[in-house]
C-alpha cells in the first residue's frame, strides 16, 4: 500500500542525508521560479539551464547541512553571493534566497551562539546585493520606498528564521535538560529501593536467624531444661521487639521524607555492639570482640554501615558456621589514617543445625559490598582456614563537628 502517510512515514525513519536531500530538492524549485528569470517566457533554454545548474551547486550542499552547518552555510553564503554577483555581470537573473534561508537556520539551531550571530550577521552582505538587484529598475521616485519594503522583507524573513532556529535549539536543550531530570528522578527511586531492600534484609535476616536458632535449641530441651527454654523465649521476645522497632523506625524516614534527617536520629551504630554480641551468643555462638587503636568519631552512615556489617557477619556465622562456633569481631582504629578496619572471622566449627540451611537469602554480603562503597571504603569476604569464613572491611574516619557524630 502507497499513499502520503507512507511515504512521509519512510522520510521520518530515512538518514538525515535521505531527508536534507529531499529538502534540498523541495526548495530547489520554489528558488528559481521565485528569485530567478527561469519561469520568464522570454529567456532561451540555455540560460535556464545555466541558471538551474548553478542553483543545483548551492543546494548540493544542503545535503549534509546537520553534519557540518558551518561549512554548509559556508558553501550556500558563497554560493548566494556569487549569484548576485553574476546577476550584476548580466550572466542570469538569480538571487538565491531560500537555500541560504536554510542553512541560516541550521546553524541557528544546531550551533552555538557565537557562529549563530556572525552567520545571521554575513547574510547582510548578499541581502544588500538582492535588495540592490530588486532596485535596479524601479524609478527614481519610487526609490526610497522600495528600499524600505525590500529591505524590511530580506531584513525580516532572515531574522525570523534564524529566530526559529534558536528557538528550537532552546526548546531541544530543555528536552535534554527534562530527561537528564527524569533519569537522575529513576536512578534516584533505584538507588532508594535498593537502600530500602538492604535494611529491610539486615533488620529482618539477623532477627529471624536469631529467632529461629532459639527456636531449634528451645525445641531440642523443652522436656529437660525448663530455664533455658524460657531465656530462648526471653531472646525471641526481645529480639522480636528490636525488628519491629527498626522496622517502625524505617517506615517512619521513609513516610516523612521531608524530615529525614531529623528522623533518622542517630540510628545503630558500633555503640549497639554488645546486644548484639549478646543476642548471637543467645543463639548459641560463642562470640568475642576485639578493640585496638583509639576510637575515632564516624559519621551516621559510616556507623551504621560498621553495626550493618558486623550484624550481617554474626548472623551469616549463626547460620552456616552453627551454634558452638568460635567467632572473633575486631575492630582496628588506625587513627593516623583516618580508617576503621573491621574484620568478623569464625571458625566454622559449630554444632550441625537442620534448620540453618534455609535462613540465608542470598544477598547480604552483596548489600553489605554495596553500603561499604557508597562509605568510600573496601570490602572483602571469603574463606579462611580449614572450614572458617572471613568478613572483612575499612571504612573511613573524620574529624566531624558535633552535629555530624552518629552515635
Amino acid at each position: 500500500m502507497t499513499g502520503p502517510g507512507t511515504v512521509l512515514g519512510r522520510l521520518y525513519r530515512a538518514a538525515p542525508v535521505v531527508q536534507d536531500a529531499v529538502l534540498a530538492a523541495a526548495l530547489l524549485l520554489p528558488d528559481l521560479f521565485l528569485f530567478s528569470d527561469f519561469a520568464l517566457p522570454h529567456v532561451g533554454v540555455a540560460d535556464r539551464l545555466l541558471t538551474v545548474g548553478y542553483a543545483v551547486l548551492g543546494y548540493a550542499a544542503l545535503a549534509v547541512r546537520r553534519r557540518a552547518p558551518g561549512a554548509v552555510f559556508c558553501c550556500v553564503w558563497a554560493h548566494a553571493l556569487g549569484g548576485e554577483l553574476l546577476t550584476a555581470a548580466g550572466t542570469f537573473d538569480y538571487s538565491p534566497t531560500l537555500a541560504l534561508l536554510a542553512a541560516l537556520y541550521t546553524v541557528a539551531a544546531l550551533r552555538n551562539a557565537r557562529p549563530a550571530v556572525l552567520a545571521l550577521v554575513s547574510v547582510a552582505v548578499p541581502v544588500a546585493l538582492s535588495v540592490r538587484a530588486a532596485l535596479a529598475d524601479v524609478p527614481d521616485a519610487e526609490q526610497l520606498t522600495s528600499l524600505l519594503g525590500v529591505a524590511c522583507f530580506y531584513g525580516l524573513l532572515n531574522l525570523e528564521v534564524w529566530a526559529v532556529g534558536r528557538w528550537v535549539r532552546a526548546g531541544r536543550a530543555a528536552a535534554v535538560r527534562d530527561r537528564l531530570a527524569v533519569a537522575r528522578a529513576e536512578e534516584a527511586v533505584l538507588s532508594e529501593r535498593a537502600r530500602t531492600a538492604r535494611e529491610l534484609h539486615d533488620v529482618v535476616a539477623n532477627a529471624v536467624t536469631v529467632m529461629v536458632l532459639q527456636a531449634g535449641g528451645a525445641r531440642h530441651v523443652l522436656r529437660t531444661d525448663p530455664d533455658r527454654v524460657e531465656n530462648a523465649l526471653d531472646q525471641i521476645e526481645s529480639s522480636g521487639k528490636t525488628a519491629v522497632a527498626e522496622l517502625r523506625h524505617m517506615l517512619l524516614v521513609l513516610r516523612t521524607e521531608g524530615e529525614r534527617a531529623a528522623a533518622e536520629g542517630p540510628g545503630f551504630g558500633l555503640a549497639d555492639l554488645d546486644p548484639l554480641l549478646n543476642g548471637v551468643r543467645q543463639a548459641g555462638l560463642i562470640a568475642h570482640l576485639r578493640v585496638t587503636g583509639v576510637p575515632a568519631p564516624l559519621t551516621r552512615n559510616v556507623d551504621l554501615t560498621a553495626y550493618r556489617l558486623v550484624q550481617e557477619a554474626l548472623t551469616n556465622a549463626a547460620k552456616h558456621a552453627g551454634p558452638g562456633a568460635v567467632t572473633v569481631v575486631r575492630l582496628d582504629w588506625h587513627g593516623a589514617d583516618g580508617r576503621l578496619a573491621i574484620a568478623v572471622e569464625d571458625d566454622g566449627r559449630g554444632f550441625p543445625s537442620a534448620t540453618r540451611s534455609d535462613l540465608s537469602t542470598g544477598h547480604g554480603l552483596l548489600g553489605l559490598r554495596e553500603r561499604v562503597a557508597v562509605c568510600g571504603g573496601t570490602f572483602e569476604a571469603g574463606p579462611v582456614g580449614d572450614d572458617g569464613f572471613r568478613v572483612a572491611a575499612e571504612l573511613p574516619t573524620a574529624k566531624l563537628s558535633p552535629q555530624e557524630v552518629g552515635a
